[in-house]
Order: C-alpha cells, then structure tokens, then sequence
C-alpha cells in the first residue's frame, strides 16, 4: 500500500462524501472528520495530512474531465450534481504552478498516482496552446460550457472537434508559470512518464521557447497582434530589462537545457541563450557600471506589488534550478558567476518580501542557500545577512502552511487593510495566495456560499519544501517541527484503507 495513500485513508475515510455528493456540505463533512481523527484544530494538522486533504479536494471537485483545473468551482446544492469549473483570467497561469508542485511530489515520494496525474495534467495544458491557434502561445482560461462563458471569450473547438470558449491575450506571468512548470516536470518526473506524456510536454515547452524567441520576446496572436502584457524584451541597448530578463533567460534556459531534436530549432534557441547568458548576462549589472540594476528588481517599489515580485524570484529561483540540474547531468561544476549573478536576484527578493510571509519564495531561497556551494557562490557580499533571512524565511514559511485552513469555501465580509503582512487564516481565500498583497485582511460578516477554492499554492509550497528537505532545517522551532514529521501511515483498518485506494483507481 502507498504511504500517501494509506496516510489519507487514516484521515479522511470515516466520513467520505457519496460517490456523487459533491455538495458543500459533504465537503464541509469531510474536512470536520478528518480533524476529529487527529483531535486537531487546522493550525496543528500535520502537514503531509493537510496536503493529502487539498490535492483530494483538488482533483475531485476543481479537476476538469479536459484534465485542466480550476481554480474556483460552484459546487451543487443537491447530492447528484456536479461541480461547475469556473474559468478565470489565470487559469493556465496556476496550471503551470501546479505541474510544478506534482512534479516535486513525485520527486520526493515517487507516488505512482502523481504520476499519473501528471500525464493528465500535461494533456490539458497541451489544450491550452491548441485552442489559440498560434504555436508556443496559451489560452489564459477555457470552458465547454457556454453558461460559463466570460465577456471576451472566443470561440474555438478541441483536438477533437468540440466547440468550446477560450481567453487569449496571455501575459508575461502566464508563460513565467508554465515555463516553471514545465521546467520542474523535465527535471523531476520526465524520465518516468510514458513515452506519449513526454513527447507531448516536450514540443509544448518547446514551442513555448521558440514562439518568444521568433517573435522578438512579444507574446503575439494568431492574427500577428501583441498581446496586451506580453512584453519580454529583455535588452534595451545591451542593458538587461529588470523583471523581463529573468523571466526571458528562464524560458530560454528551459529549452537550452531540454533541447529538441531538430537542429535548425536547436540552433536557435541555443543562440538566443548565448545572446541573454554569455554575451550580455542580462539579468545582473555590475554596480559601477550602470545606473540599471536587474538583479534589483524584485526589491524596488515600482514593481507591482506581490504579484510581480513572485513571478520575478520564482522565474530567478527556476534558471538558477536549471543549471544545478544541468551541472549535475553533465558531470561538471555549476557556474559560480552565474550562479551570483543570478542569485542576486533572490537575495534582493529575500531582503524584499522575505518577512511578508511569502512561503512559496521563502521556500525557494532557503533551498538555494541550504546548498553549501550554492550559498558561497550566491552570497559573497554578506553571508551573514544571508544566513538571518534564510532563518525567518524558513520559520514564517512554516508557519503559513501551519495556518492554512481546510476550509476553502468564500465567505462575505470586507476588506481591511493592516499596517504589518498578516498571515493567511486572516485573509480571504485566494486562488494563489503567493501573488497577493500579505496587508489585506478579510473580516467576515455572514455564512459561506458555494464557491470553494484550491490550494495549488500549498501545494506548491509544501512539496518544494518537502523536495529539498527544508523540513529538516535547524531554523525550525519545535512547534513547527511537530507538524513536519511524517505522519504514521497505518492508522485505518485494511477495508476502509481498500476502499480509499479503489476510489483513487
């Protein structure tokens, strides 16, 4: 029996919704029995329990039969019902992110079911490229349900014929997910996926890689038109563009990194890579040398907010990823310039919003500089300063995860704004808490509704986490270390256990 599997069984199973009560009360059933079975409150759940809850949750009630999933699902008042999969502006942008959190589950537990889920995952996002007719460019959101159709939406048909309605005009945060996701599936999961899943996934990201860098670094549209924020230059002269260098070099290092077979496309990409990381570096100015800092970017109050100072570390925590996977697969040592050069980026970003209490980039700092020769290179300017914010990124990371409801259903009430970065139990549920301004409280005034959330943004935390062995980390007091530790997996008599795995099957 899987350890994963058998650890949920023990949680959830004494009161599991009927096969077809997807109401919220058999959710909300669900959710109270599994913190009964550990005489629980949320905060104190263990964490690998938690996270078996929110993928369940996940792939029964926001997973699409298209193998996409969303964000947000109106769940039916009567047993019998189905969830309705509400599309958003940034469907295929959080995908990505969870491809990504799979792909490090897999890693570190080699669940066969994840796996699984992956190639599922792979083929929806395939769907995305395909509805907009322009290869290498994705669709924002989809639906089949013309009910659900958005002001906006085009109309558009599937691989196999069916008309459905899709949102074009992606962003620059769009493909920096997608590429992420993608980047962390070639490195972690590829090598085990059947031969069709890994075909697929390889001329999607390559046809990613190749529509930036055949359109200039501008997302463009079947009809030749730029998207509205698709914008990557990441050279003004010889100049690195703050922000769209890094997001650039990650998706070009992508393809450079997992090239395709075909040499004239090989060729290209791998000039465009000599072009961003040999000949101009753009992601790092030398001080002296220039008045523009990319590196610098994820710190400075032009940025826009949260949401871009998320995708700016996770786009530099990514090309810094690949060329370690890189140097490992061919036998050589990681490049210690770039590796400061780059790295200077998640050092700002940690000086910047290391105590927002932003978990998923807390969590892909503190996995760089927990590598002994990867925190020598990164920060030989103060190593000390380095070494207190990898300390209070860890414990604040943690601690959000603690905090984490189980509850994802939205509430009435209003906004508040708060002076200090709040934590996520005093905030509305988000559809991806890390792009969120942390200052922005929610009082609640009334029930819930209908509308529930997922948790890729857990998920993603928690498994990056999990990957790199941050649960492990001596910054971590005792109280966060009790909610780290692996959860006994038999604690389900072998019928209910039976019956959990042959739902999964």
């Amino acid at each position: 029996m899987n350890g994963f599997a058998a650890t949920f069984a023990a949680c959830l199973l004494a009161q599991a919704p009927a096969a077809d009560d997807y109401t919220p009360g058999g959710l909300r059933a669900a959710a109270e029995a599994m913190l009964a079975q550990y005489a629980a409150a949320d905060i104190d759940l263990p964490l690998d329990v938690k996270a078996e809850f929110l993928e369940w949750q996940l792939w029964r009630y926001h997973r699409a039969p298209h193998g996409q999933v969303y964000n947000r699902a109106r769940l039916p008042e009567r047993v019998g019902g189905l969830p309705e999969h509400l599309p958003g502006s940034d469907t295929s942008t959080w995908n990505g992110a969870l491809l990504a959190a799979l792909s490090y589950k897999y890693a570190a537990s080699k669940d066969p079911e994840s796996l699984r889920r992956i190639g599922e995952l792979v083929g929806g996002l395939h769907l995305f490229f395909h509805v907009t007719g322009q290869p290498g460019l994705p669709a924002r959101s989809i639906t089949f349900d013309e009910r659900l159709r958005q002001e906006g939406m085009r109309a558009g048909t599937s691989p196999d014929g069916r008309p459905l309605f899709y949102r074009g005009d992606p962003a620059k945060g769009t493909v920096n997910q997608l590429a992420g996701g993608y980047a962390a599936l070639m490195m972690h999961a590829d090598a085990d996926l059947p031969a069709d899943v890994r075909r697929l996934a390889h001329d999607d990201l390559t046809d990613l890689v190749l529509h930036l860098v055949e359109h200039d670094y501008r997302l463009t549209e079947r009809d030749g038109s730029p998207t509205t924020y698709g914008d990557l230059t990441p050279l003004a002269g010889s100049l690195g563009v703050p922000f769209n260098a890094q997001v650039a070099y990650q998706i070009v290092a992508l393809g450079e990194t997992f090239p395709p077979g075909d040499a004239p496309r090989r060729r290209k990409i791998h000039e465009a890579y000599r072009q961003l990381r040999e000949k101009h570096h753009v992601y790092y100015e030398a001080p002296l040398r220039s008045l523009i800092h990319p590196q610098r970017v994820a710190a400075s109050p032009f940025l826009k907010g949260m949401n871009d100072r998320n995708h700016v570390t996770n786009a530099a925590f990514t090309g810094l990823a690949l060329e370690l996977f890189a140097a490992r697969r061919d036998g050589r040592a990681a490049d210690r310039d770039f590796l400061y050069e780059l790295g200077q980026t998640m050092c700002y970003s940690l000086g910047r919003i290391g105590g927002e209490k932003n978990a998923l980039c807390n969590f892909m700092g503190a996995a760089l500089l927990r590598d002994p020769p990867t925190f020598d290179a990164m920060t030989r300017d103060d190593r000390g300063a380095a070494l207190a914010l990898e300390e209070r990124a860890m414990r604040d990371g943690v601690e959000q995860l603690r905090r984490f409801r189980l509850d994802r259903f939205d509430y009435p009430g209003r906004e508040v704004e708060s002076a200090e970065p709040l934590w996520v139990d005093q905030r509305r549920s988000d559809d991806y808490h890390w792009k969120a301004d942390p200052r922005r409280g929610w009082q609640v005034t009334g029930p819930p509704g209908d509308n529930v959330r997922c948790s890729i943004d857990f998920l993603y935390a928690y498994w990056l986490l999990r990957y790199y062995r941050l649960d492990e980390h001596p910054a971590l007091d005792e109280r966060a270390a009790a909610v780290l530790r692996r959860t006994p997996a038999l604690r389900l008599s072998p019928p209910a256990a039976r019956a959990f795995l042959d739902e999964r099957e």
